[in-house]
């Protein structure tokens, strides 16, 4: 990668770690289907005027997406142009005539990004057919606007106060209970080995990658964005947590509780340890939970937003062509089913 790019994804990751090279290089790593494969697509016209779309490529079907996966929150090509549209319809050409793909599925975004509108129009100008925005999930969001954490709780509903202050009672009580935060050093193996024991005993389902979530815990310590939060009770490691602060703003990337533990809601207790953490010493500007429209986070939460992807069909291609015809064919009788 050249330093002109390199410094780009730098930009960009200050904007959100997730669209910079440490986390799409863990990404592609560790995250990837064995039929996949990473590419950074490059469109440039002069050293500091060019796009690059960091491509998911699926070797078999020939489908092109956004280089996410489900662990994914925001993606975001590197735009470093003042006219990035016929750059941008220059690259999805190449996709669509010379790598013939049969697809491309941009996501997840946001609707209200400066660029989401242009990379629609580039795709239409592209010859890509069928181009449409579709909803990926909710995204739940709170401005401290530099509040105490006094001042956050008290902004929250009172049931939420309420439950936080008898549940933390209980379970620190007789100093059966601990809550640690752990940010790299010494003891962080040991922590990923306490997260991994309580996620495997938890609600959620077997990681898919199972390399990805350590990998990104050290790479996040390294890089001094890890928050690891782990609620232990009686010596038993019974809920984690994986925050990560960046440039203002901490991201509640990964949660889990053993399911044994229930009774105790180490989680809430948990959350808001960190909370208490991150407001205080870290001196946040926003909290961000990332995917999900789960209930609790209206609770801990003040707004919400949605992140959107873009779709659309390559006609040059048979597969792209067939695909195509089913996803007209299927808007057309949603429209009919709706009058």
């Amino acid at each position: 990668m050249d330093d002109s790019l390199h410094r780009a994804f730098l930009e960009y990751e200050a904007k959100n770690p997730q669209y910079g090279e440490d986390w799409l290089s863990n990404l592609a790593l560790h995250a990837l289907d064995e039929d996949d494969e990473a590419v950074v697509y490059l469109a440039r016209l002069g050293n500091d005027d060019f796009v690059a779309c960091p491509i998911k490529i699926n070797v078999n079907h020939k489908h092109a997406s956004a280089l996410s996966t489900f662990y994914t929150s925001a993606y975001s090509p590197v735009i470093c142009s003042d006219k990035p549209e016929p750059l941008l319809q220059a690259l999805f050409q190449h996709l669509a005539s010379e790598e013939r793909f049969s697809t491309l599925t941009l996501a997840p975004m946001g609707v209200d990004t400066p660029h989401f509108s242009v990379f629609q129009r580039a795709l239409v100008q592209a010859g890509w057919k069928g181009c449409h925005d579709y909803f990926c999930f909710g995204n739940w969001i709170h401005d401290t606007q530099s509040a105490t954490y006094e001042d956050y709780l008290a902004s929250r509903p009172s049931k939420l106060r309420s439950t936080i202050r008898r549940k933390t009672q209980k379970f620190l009580a007789q100093d059966a209970g601990q809550l640690t935060l752990v940010k790299g050093g010494s003891t962080l193996e040991e922590a990923i080995t306490q997260y991994t024991t309580v996620y495997n005993n938890s609600w959620k389902n077997e990681e898919p990658y199972r390399d990805f979530v350590p990998q990104l815990l050290r790479l996040a310590a390294k890089r001094g964005w890890l928050r690891l939060g782990i609620a232990s009770y009686e010596n038993q490691p019974v809920a984690s947590q994986i925050w990560l602060i960046y440039s203002g703003t901490a991201y509640i990337f990964k949660l889990a509780y053993h399911e044994d533990y229930k009774r105790l809601s180490p989680g809430t207790v948990l959350t808001a340890y960190m909370m208490q953490r991150v407001i205080e010493e870290d001196h946040i500007d926003r909290i961000d939970y990332l995917s999900g429209d789960d209930t609790y986070k209206a609770d801990w939460m003040s707004e919400r937003r949605e992140q959107h992807g873009i779709a659309a069909y390559n006609p040059r291609s048979p597969t792209g062509m067939a695909m195509l015809v089913g996803h007209t064919v299927k808007r057309l009788l949603k429209k009919l089913a709706r009058r």
